[in-house]
């Protein structure tokens, strides 16, 4: 069964969602807390598999609580403000949802929230997890803290699976949704992702490889040594120069803009259907 935390200044909302976990079934929320300071003293006994925090409350935001969430507690942030969805997935939260919560849709995220906790299960156990780098040490080839979460487990996942990936420079984990993914490029040992929802570009620790070996086959493809690209995601192109060309997404998505050589590489993907070249 999953344990959660409930963070919210409004009792009333903390009961709310208790009731909503209830009829959900499989969580025991095993505290509450009104403010960042009790949640923060709470998480010094507590280490929920997630935490339901309201973003706006006294003494600070939810964010503000985020360097005292223990690694493997994922957050889920519950607020009326929209405007908000941003900052939350830029700090690496599971999952947004706005109040009033829909049942269906917090079904949805217990379910990356059970994905999640059960990866961390697999995990090794401290004692036979390698030793921290010493000061000096290149820690850039640290393996990925998290694998596909489809149900076969590697290279059996779907565009609707999510993965879990660290943040470059953060011990939280990303939930990354396969099908929000638009592009990857390499930078060497991280990775520059723009995903669709909402739009924004995020660095993780990961190498394009092992993105390859996970993504679904067939739906993503190489356009370069440093490139991956979701082709039919792709809503525009449009020649910038003679030696480069800008892929669109859709409003409010990064575009991408690519060398000659790989859009000649996505013209045969498209088999002659693209653009002539200029």
């Amino acid at each position: 069964m999953l344990t959660a935390l409930l963070v919210d200044d409004e009792p009333l909302a903390n009961e709310r969602m208790r009731g909503l976990l209830a009829d959900c079934g499989g969580v025991n929320c095993i505290g509450t807390a009104g403010s960042v300071a009790a949640a923060r003293k709470a998480l010094e006994m507590l280490a929920p598999d997630v935490i339901f925090l309201d973003m706006e409350m006294p003494g600070g935001t939810g964010l503000d609580l985020l360097p005292s969430v223990p690694e493997g507690t994922q957050v889920v942030f519950v607020t009326a403000y929209e405007k908000y969805a941003l900052e939350a997935f830029a700090a690496a939260a599971l999952d947004y949802l706005v109040k009033p919560v829909n049942p269906e849709r917090l079904t949805e995220t217990l379910r990356r929230v059970k994905r999640f906790a059960d990866l961390q299960r697999l995990q090794p156990t401290a004692a036979n997890e390698p030793s921290e780098p010493s000061p000096g040490e290149d820690d850039d080839d640290e393996t990925p803290v998290a694998s596909p979460g489809g149900p076969g487990g590697p290279g059996e996942i779907g565009p609707g699976d999510t993965i879990h990936v660290r943040l470059r420079h953060s011990r939280l984990l990303a939930a990354v949704t396969i099908d929000d993914i638009c592009w990857i490029e390499s930078l060497q040992n991280y990775t520059r992702v723009c995903l669709r929802n909402p739009g924004r570009v995020l660095i993780f620790r990961r190498r394009l490889g092992e993105w390859e070996g996970d993504l679904p086959a067939g739906v993503f493809a190489r356009l370069g040594r440093s490139l991956l690209v979701r082709t039919d995601a792709i809503e525009e192109t449009e020649w910038k120069s003679r030696n480069d060309k800008v892929l669109k997404f859709g409003a409010g998505i990064e575009p991408l803009v690519i060398g000659r050589l790989a859009a000649m590489r996505l013209r045969d993907i498209f088999d002659g259907e693209g653009e002539e070249t200029p």
